[in-house]
């Protein structure tokens, strides 16, 4: 009871003091003015005492909020924040570059990344290469494109080559349906034409590897020479139809002598003994390439039409030794044994080397010239020392 009767009275005498002030401030106000030029104010005292308690409580109150919110702190968390953004945008940009082959675009963007003091998705993408080997890829995977959503393509080509050396072509294909991101990786590319021949789709191949930009020339003359020879050799197994992409080829490949050579013997196989003649005497009368005069020896061919040619190409080519070599072979498929021993001679003595003795060898045996053919044998024992 006593603390209560305490807090009355002191409230009654709160009551009183306040009501006494205000008596005084009502019976006695008076006046202060205020001057500022030619600006002068008159209030009354007690408005003065009023506004300048006022004032003294507003600039309390700012102290305190500046001392809590500190603005040196501010500005720093500011550049922090700014510099994770950048660092981050930065280290996206630095990994797509290296994706894509452009490694001088990647160096200049990871060294943004380090003057912005790093960035925790470079590590996170680190983790992900040793673990290419592990069992639980695919869920390493999903969780990586579930924290970084904007590197998924990193994980795809991870994944990618992940395949590329397990062989598994027909996965690899499926990948680069479901992520089309995949074709803008330049160092995959072999890796999808190579996965489409494995799967007998080098037509695809063909069409892709002539629509691909910014390819070397060198390499891409040499990955459409692949690519053409696989698409002979489906032709082979399939039919004549499977050639039709090779019209997309450039002249100068289409004209190498490999490729010739593998589409007569396609042509042949299929029973087209004309077209593969006329296709092979237009590349002989150009040049007269091993791989191709070995063509004119095919079985499918008739001989009455082959050693003409080979004759003609003599006049026009003048001497060499792989013709040489062709007519003899030739003549001795006709019975023409004089000529074909003349050839053989001559093909052995301009370029001695293991084919022309064999065959010069084979000839004297069919011949029945035994004393001949085992004087063939010791040269060619020989040939080497």
């Amino acid at each position: 009871m006593s603390r209560l009767l305490l807090k009355v009275l002191l409230w009654l005498v709160l009551v009183l003091a306040a009501g006494l002030l205000a008596h005084f401030m009502v019976r006695y106000p008076g006046y202060v003015m205020i001057a500022w030029g030619q600006w002068m104010v008159e209030i009354t005292l007690w408005s003065a005492v009023g506004l300048f308690l006022v004032l003294l409580l507003v600039s309390w109150l700012a102290i305190k909020l500046l001392r809590g919110v500190n603005p040196v702190r501010l500005a720093r968390q500011y550049r922090d924040r700014r510099d994770r953004k950048t660092a981050r945008v930065a280290t996206g940009q630095a990994v797509m570059a290296w994706l894509e082959g452009d490694d001088s675009a990647a160096l200049s963007a990871l060294h943004r990344v380090v003057k912005a003091g790093g960035s925790e998705r470079l590590p996170r993408v680190l983790t992900l290469i040793p673990a290419q080997d592990s069992g639980d890829w695919p869920a390493l995977v999903s969780e990586f494109k579930r924290t970084d959503p904007d590197l998924a393509l990193v994980a795809d080509v991870l994944t990618a080559e992940r395949l590329v050396q397990s062989g598994d072509s027909a996965a690899l294909l499926a990948l680069w349906q479901q992520e089309p991101g995949l074709q803008r990786i330049r160092k995959l590319q072999p890796d999808y034409w190579r996965a489409l021949m494995d799967q007998g789709q080098a037509g695809v191949a063909l069409h892709a590897i002539n629509k691909t930009p910014n390819l070397n020339p060198f390499d891409r003359v040499r990955w459409q020479q692949q690519v053409a020879l696989q698409l002979i050799e489906q032709g082979c197994q399939t039919s004549v139809d499977a050639l039709l992409p090779l019209k997309t080829l450039p002249k100068l490949i289409r004209q190498k002598a490999d490729v010739v050579a593998a589409e007569c013997r396609c042509l042949l196989m299929h029973g087209q003994v004309d077209n593969a003649l006329k296709r092979l005497t237009k590349a002989l009368e150009k040049a007269p390439a091993p791989v191709l005069l070995r063509c004119l020896l095919d079985e499918h061919l008739p001989g009455t039409r082959t050693l003409p040619l080979a004759e003609h190409l003599e006049k026009r080519h003048g001497p060499n030794p792989e013709l040489m070599l062709t007519l003899g072979q030739l003549c001795e498929a006709q019975s023409l044994w004089g000529k074909a021993e003349d050839y053989l001679v001559e093909a052995w003595r301009t370029d001695p080397n293991r084919e022309t003795g064999l065959a010069l060898a084979n000839f004297f045996e069919h011949r029945q010239q035994t004393d001949r053919a085992l004087a063939q044998y010791r040269e060619l024992a020989h040939l080497g020392d």
